[in-house]
């Protein structure tokens, strides 16, 4: 059974031995423009292209043989690529769209009366189930970087994860956006919640299979419309599959909460930023002092306020009007060591997006409404603050080690419910923003383990170059959730033999690469042998 899908933002049988995934760029845009823009443009972060298109389409090539080593599948995946204009504001905006282009229920080796995207229902099925259609469909702002669109920021091409400050790693974007379209996504109506679908056909689907609200105490397909409703707001909503579940303490950090003492002794969850320094137990601790800036908003820190006014201190500083880079920056410059953000609307700490005119460097948190109300009616006495491990517990998962889904306390069409919760530290790929931290060339966190859940077969074999030579190098390392050396080396290989025109040359091009895995340990001792006679 197929369905298609208008609009996109967003216990399996073996199916026996299946071979790399090949997953296929075909790109959508006009000559002159977006994929294919003529306009010059200087190698960086080893991606070879001389225009702005062919540095985008070695990206976006990059990111698909990335994703094709980590997946097994006998089917081609075909992805429709396409820069247009999306959504952008001068501070913000849509970086990219994708989703599957047509579900599938009811076919060989799926769970009965469950939809599936096209690419997971013809890895499973074995064969391609709507050879009409293309099997994923993208989009990534054509804008980005120009008047009113982020204007202070652009994208960076590069491959090697080094992404400058303010820019914008396409490479990651892209692995994120393929990842929607493998199946990192839910489907449901998203005004009522209601399965894809009509009766007799309504179904639930294989990602939403996975999810459970801890406030209702039911998984997902158990609630009402209503009900869910409710729990894609209720910021209590969590993966349940075993594979991801399993990954959860290698693959998080240990949980760290803010506590506050003297005139108030309590400890909050707390959200990072995107900029500075990572608050940890050892640069964020001190007395905390209001922010007042003598402007009409004062306590939200959007004007400079007198030179070390808070010298030494932690400053708290209301969310609004500006961005939370202008008031981290305001707040160092008059001495802060750190700044609290209060949010300003319900909901849990929110991450904190940077901001690319500004670059301040101390440390920067969040809290949520209520408990920044909290700390500051506390401030008549001393009030300290400090950041601290939480024994037992995982920063991203719940209670019982299971990750969190991304459920605001404002529903936000493409982001809730079909992404890894913003909580998540190290930060995650599948997060509803990019951040600065990623590396998405070498790094997929839980993401392959989630798919693992859904019934996606993960390439437990070595990197293979030259099309047939066995490196050794692991695609997946098994010993550190989601790093992707071997399939790295796999996807540098097929660039380099792309672009070189005799051995010698495409051997200098994976020098870097090689050098770059075995800085990261992803290379085993047992391969170098077999390493070096692939290279050769």
């Amino acid at each position: 059974m197929k369905k298609t899908l208008l609009a996109c933002a967003i216990a399996i049988a073996s199916i026996g031995s299946a071979s790399a995934a090949t997953i296929i760029p075909v790109n959508l845009n006009a000559p002159g423009v977006g994929l294919n823009d003529p306009t010059a443009a200087a190698p960086v972060g080893l991606n070879p292209g001389t225009t702005v298109g062919e540095q985008r389409r070695i990206a976006y090539q990059f990111a698909a043989d990335l994703w094709g080593a980590v997946l097994e599948s006998d089917v081609d995946i075909r992805v429709n690529a396409q820069f247009t204009p999306l959504s952008c504001t001068a501070t913000g905006g849509v970086l990219g769209s994708a989703g599957a282009t047509t579900v599938h229920a009811n076919f060989t080796n799926s769970v009965p009366d469950t939809w599936y995207g096209a690419a997971l229902a013809n890895s499973l099925a074995g064969s391609d189930l709507a050879p009409a259609t293309n099997d994923i469909n993208s989009n990534f702002n054509a804008n980005l970087g120009s008047p009113g669109c982020l204007e202070n920021s652009g994208w960076y091409y590069g491959l090697d994860g080094n992404t400058p400050a303010g820019r914008i790693n396409f490479l990651d974007v892209v692995m994120h956006e393929i990842g929607h379209g493998l199946n990192f996504q839910g489907f449901y109506n998203s005004t009522t919640a209601a399965p894809f679908g009509t009766p007799p056909n309504q179904f639930p689907d294989i990602y939403s299979r996975n999810v459970f609200d801890n406030a209702s105490s039911m998984t997902w397909v158990e609630m009402t419309n209503e009900g869910r409703l409710a729990a894609r707001v209720g910021e209590q909503l969590v993966w349940t599959g075993a594979e991801v579940t399993g990954e959860v303490p290698d693959a998080l950090a240990q949980l760290r909460r803010l506590f506050v003492a003297g005139g108030l002794t309590a400890s909050y969850d707390f959200g990072t930023a995107a900029f500075g320094a990572p608050a940890t137990e050892f640069n964020f601790s001190g007395a905390i002092v209001a922010v007042n800036d003598g402007s009409a908003a004062p306590t939200q820190g959007c004007v400079a306020s007198p030179a070390g006014a808070y010298a030494g201190r932690i400053a708290l500083v209301d969310r609004g009007t500006c961005s939370f880079g202008i008031k981290a920056r305001f707040a160092q410059d008059a001495g802060a060591i750190g700044v609290i953000v209060a949010n300003n609307a319900p909901g849990a700490a929110p991450g904190l997006a940077g901001d690319p005119s500004v670059n301040p460097t101390i440390p920067t948190i969040s809290v949520a409404q209520p408990d920044g109300a909290a700390i500051r009616a506390a401030l008549g006495s001393t009030v300290t603050a400090s950041i601290q491990n939480v024994p037992g517990q995982f920063a991203g998962a719940d209670s019982q080690g299971r990750a969190r889904i991304n459920a605001p306390a404002t529903f936000a069409p493409g982001s809730s419910f079909s992404h890894f919760d913003v909580s998540h530290f190290p930060n995650a790929l599948m997060e509803p923003s990019i951040n600065q931290d990623l590396d998405g060339n070498l790094r997929l966190d839980l993401t392959p383990s989630l798919y693992a859940d859904m019934g996606w077969v993960l390439n437990d074999g070595n990197a293979v170059t030259r099309g047939r030579c066995n490196t050794g190098v692991p695609v997946l390392t098994g010993t550190i959730p989601g790093l992707i050396g071997g399939a790295n080396l796999q996807a540098a290989d097929k660039l380099c033999r792309t672009n070189a025109k005799n051995k010698a040359q495409n051997a200098s091009c994976l020098v870097p690469f090689v050098s770059v895995l075995r800085s990261i340990n992803a290379i085993p001792a047992s391969a170098e042998g077999s390493l070096a006679s692939c290279s050769r």
